[in-house]
């Protein structure tokens, strides 16, 4: 191995040829940008991704267009007119960016891959609404899908996982929820305590954001409330026994990944019917990047199969 360069610093990777080394240093540098340089506050960083989306609408034959209705807004996608079922998809974004728009891309291979519908509610975001908000916009929206529509499939990434994980829990109080025939979540948040596994072991080499960016994102968006609650915190309820088919799938290498392992493991004590697939190194929330990575693409396609296999539907053909 090369001898370290004391003018490096640690900002420059010692092995010029490798990938990973090279991705740690890309990420060091864009935390601190994002941190201590720029200091981007979050409407800044909405502004951001909602200007990329734009750039990058998805495959030709998807349709994306607006929706409101009376308990819900959001968006609906779909390819080439196809409706053969139902996927509500909710985005994720630290509880204080992202949106439908964000995630036009992404649903549009869904709709390709499934023949679905997706729909893809919007919700109150962090700091200038904080919980109970998103929390109650995503089941009063999950409610009324599963009302209007029948089978469905629910889809969460990040912090949308939390927000989907906790609004099952509360429809299922009052058996809102038993149209829902599988939740598939991506890279789920699922713990916001600050001794969470992610937060201690703080694992950052591959990844853009790090412990002190969890602290503060599930603090602006908790506004003084305990993330000992199951509800925001979904980890802790150590009891899924009433959730459908779950297919759950994160990066071996990403932030969150120790949380999740953990919440595998609950799954699995709780007897949960569970699809586990993982990527060996990808940045968290690369699921949203179809047309862009590779790992994106193998992601879309892996849960377009399941989602039809859980509505009943024959395997699709483009």
């Amino acid at each position: 191995m090369p001898a370290p360069n004391k003018h490096n610093q640690g900002w420059l990777p010692e092995d010029w040829t490798s990938k990973s080394a090279w991705l740690e240093s890309a990420h060091r540098a864009a935390r601190l940008l994002r941190q201590q340089v720029a200091q981007a506050t979050p409407q800044q960083l909405r502004q951001a991704l909602e200007v990329a989306a734009r750039v990058n609408p998805g495959p030709w034959g998807g349709d994306f267009h607006e929706v409101q209705f009376a308990d819900w807004k959001g968006a609906e996608v779909t390819w080439k007119e196809h409706r053969q079922g139902t996927v509500v998809w909710v985005h994720g974004g630290a509880f204080a960016f992202g949106s439908p728009r964000v995630y036009r891309a992404a649903a549009v291979h869904l709709a390709k891959h499934t023949k679905c519908r997706v729909l893809m509610p919007a919700y109150r975001l962090a700091p200038e609404h904080t919980y109970p908000a998103a929390h109650d916009d995503v089941c009063r929206a999950l409610e009324a899908i599963c009302a209007e529509y029948g089978d469905v499939v629910v889809v969460g990434d990040s912090a949308g996982g939390n927000l989907v994980l906790s609004a099952l829990a509360r429809l299922e109080e009052s058996d809102s929820g038993q149209t829902v025939r599988g939740v598939a979540l991506l890279s789920p948040w699922c713990d916001l305590r600050p001794t969470a596994r992610s937060i201690v072991q703080n694992a950052v080499a591959h990844s853009p954001f790090d412990s002190e960016d969890s602290m503060e994102y599930s603090q602006s968006y908790l506004g003084g409330h305990s993330p000992e609650d199951p509800r925001v915190s979904p980890i802790l309820s150590r009891d899924f026994r009433r959730l459908p088919q779950v297919y759950l799938e994160w990066a071996e290498d990403e932030f969150l990944a120790p949380d999740i392992v953990l919440l595998r493991d609950e799954l699995e004590r709780s007897g949960v019917d569970l699809t586990v697939r993982t990527e060996p190194e990808a940045v968290h929330g690369w699921q949203t990047l179809p047309d862009l990575l590779p790992e994106a693409k193998r992601s879309s396609l892996a849960l377009g199969k399941w989602v039809r296999e859980q509505l009943g539907l024959p395997v699709a053909t483009n």
